[in-house]
């Protein structure tokens, strides 16, 4: 069919579905897709003056001038994604690398929330106490070892350590000591001519630390949860007030500080396909689009999925040049 053809073709019901990708403006990346989008909608808004006909009975209209004067996008978001909710809440946006934490501090109140410094924490000791004791750590995971590598441990002042070097943890063998490693306060400092050492191989290391409190069960006092810990209304081996310690591990997680930035622009490309019309594409290019904050976040609701309302305004782009070149947005379609 000829481009002719397109243009004079009547016929043309449209039902779109597709991906919308973004990039910030002026950015030299790829363009990402942004999730699954419920809704996407175009809308101007212009101003009208008209002259009046004075010319004969009854009035009516002389003359009528029309100025667009907003263009604005809006978009419904089905994907409450790190990206989509950080330009969504002018937010900036850090990751936090896994880890874990021992001998963080806490006072009891039974009933609530001991919160931790990091989400969702796991392999949880709650002490308290002032007791010297040692506890256990078994096949702590680091990748990507190489010959002359310093590993710092999760505990410090590690003693009995067991390291086996492999591919996996289920394929790792025992690594002997001698000529391969040594252990002091700082961690595990692999030999920079380590013969037992293939560079890039993961080691699991096992080890026992020094502890200082007695470990309360977690049994009729405790659970952890995704905040952190929650300590039982009725919890036998606690009291309000006291004073205790958590060891526990985290995975990584990001971390969005609402309101802390600007409005983004973005470039926004819809790539559409017309399920009323043997799928034929529709290609909406947004050259300059500035996302506002949303009107709303979803956080709880009795039924049904969350989703993120935002709009924003397309801006003139000055570097689209050329007769007839729209500096706003194009569409192209079969």
């Amino acid at each position: 069919m000829s481009s002719e053809a397109v243009i004079k073709r009547t016929f043309a019901p449209a039902a779109l579905v597709g991906h919308v990708y973004a990039r910030e403006r002026g950015a030299t990346t790829a363009p990402m897709p942004i999730g699954n989008v419920l809704e996407l909608e175009l809308s101007h808004k212009e101003e009208v003056q008209t002259q009046p006909d004075m010319t004969q009975l009854g009035g009516g209209v002389h003359a009528e001038l029309r100025r667009v004067t907003d263009v604005e996008i809006k978009m419904k978001l089905a994907d409450l994604n790190v990206t989509n909710l950080a330009r969504a809440s002018l937010g900036t946006v850090t990751g936090v690398e896994g880890g874990a934490v021992a001998g963080e501090a806490h006072k009891v109140t039974r009933g609530g929330i001991l919160r931790t410094a990091h989400i969702a924490p796991k392999n949880v000791v709650v002490r308290k106490g002032n007791a010297a004791g040692t506890a256990t750590v078994t096949d702590e995971e680091h990748l990507n070892v190489s010959k002359g590598d310093t590993i710092a441990l999760d505990h410090p002042g590690a003693t009995n350590v067991v390291i086996r070097a492999g591919d996996s943890v289920a394929t790792a063998t025992p690594l002997t000591s001698a000529g391969n490693y040594t252990v002091d306060a700082a961690g595990v400092h692999v030999d920079a001519t380590a013969p037992g050492v293939t560079n890039g191989k993961g080691f699991w290391i096992s080890y026992e630390y020094p502890t200082v409190g007695a470990a309360v069960p977690a049994a009729g006092n405790w659970e952890a949860r995704a905040a952190g810990v929650f300590v039982f209304p009725d919890a036998a081996g606690l009291a309000d007030d006291e004073d205790v310690t958590v060891d526990y591990e985290y995975a990584s997680y990001a971390v969005i500080e609402a309101l802390t930035t600007k409005a983004k622009e973005l470039e926004l490309i819809f790539e559409g396909l017309n399920e009323a019309d043997d799928g034929k594409p529709s290609i909406v290019e947004v050259w300059r689009a500035s996302q506002g904050v949303a009107s709303s976040i979803g956080l709880l609701a009795d039924k049904g999925f969350a989703s993120l309302p935002v709009s924003g305004a397309v801006l003139k782009d000055d570097t689209k040049n050329g007769a007839a070149i729209s500096k706003y947005y194009r569409v192209r379609k079969l």
